[in-house]
């Protein structure tokens, strides 16, 4: 008899799981979202920042305890009012809450709407989920997952776009025009070395720090070549720091 995917908290099965398991009950789920450091966690946080989308898809990955079947089953998903204040159409959308014949996981994908609600210029906002039970499937604990995200827009210059690299003048719209050059081209020019900018600096350069070097200065011949220069003859209407044709 098969013991079944366990929590994670839980040991591996033992002989006696498999005595008390009864393979006639209802199978359960739960949200097991990780973050990098493998730690199990039951909140995010996103912020658009530079990005140049219209959207952001959040996937909450989502586990079976029981034995799988050779039919799809689908466990809803509720929203928790009295802990969030978006708006299903407006803020989020929510799709794949679903559990595929065979498989002893699946993912809820939350899209995350950028455009219909003015108010994530100046606030964030919070989506506070939990699984119910229904004819196929039950929840297991607590099993709550909060999403915050926002549009808040970063209008000051940041620490790593040094005012002596060769860079567009700052501004918000600069700066998503810049990205909007360095995810489509960088990992065209080299792959591992976007892989390690990303790595080492984070999406949007978000995990520079005050006293770190620059990105902007330790890639500077390569961001020249395959981001400055394009951008800058592409877009001529742009002010710059200093030209990259030097």
């Amino acid at each position: 008899m098969w013991c079944g995917v366990m929590l994670a908290a839980l040991s591996s099965c033992t002989e006696e799981d498999y005595k008390v398991y009864d393979t006639s009950q209802k199978d359960s789920v739960f949200f097991e979202y990780r973050d990098d450091a493998n730690k199990l966690i039951e909140a995010i946080e996103y912020n658009f920042n530079y990005d140049i989308a219209d959207s952001h898809t959040v996937e909450i990955p989502v586990s079976l305890m029981g034995m799988p079947k050779d039919y799809d089953r689908t466990f809803n998903i509720v929203v928790i009012d009295d802990e969030t204040d978006m708006v299903e159409d407006v803020n989020y959308v929510i799709s794949d809450n679903v559990i595929k014949a065979g498989a002893v996981n699946g993912v809820v994908k939350v899209n995350l709407l950028r455009n219909l609600d003015p108010e994530l210029l100046t606030t964030s906002k919070t989506l506070t989920l939990s699984i119910s039970e229904n004819d196929q499937l039950k929840s297991v604990g607590e099993n709550k997952f909060a999403i915050t995200y926002s549009d808040i827009r970063p209008e000051v210059r940041p620490v790593w776009w040094t005012p002596y690299a060769t860079m567009p003048v700052y501004s918000y719209e600069n700066a998503q025009l810049f990205f909007d050059y360095f995810y489509r081209l960088v990992p065209v020019a080299n792959q591992a070395i976007y892989n390690e900018i990303i790595n080492t600096y984070g999406d949007y350069f978000v995990k520079h720090k005050t006293g770190m070097v620059s990105p902007l200065v330790y890639y500077e011949r390569f961001l020249r070549q395959y981001v400055m220069i394009p951008l800058y003859n592409e877009h001529p209407e742009i002010d710059w720091q200093a030209s990259p044709l030097f």
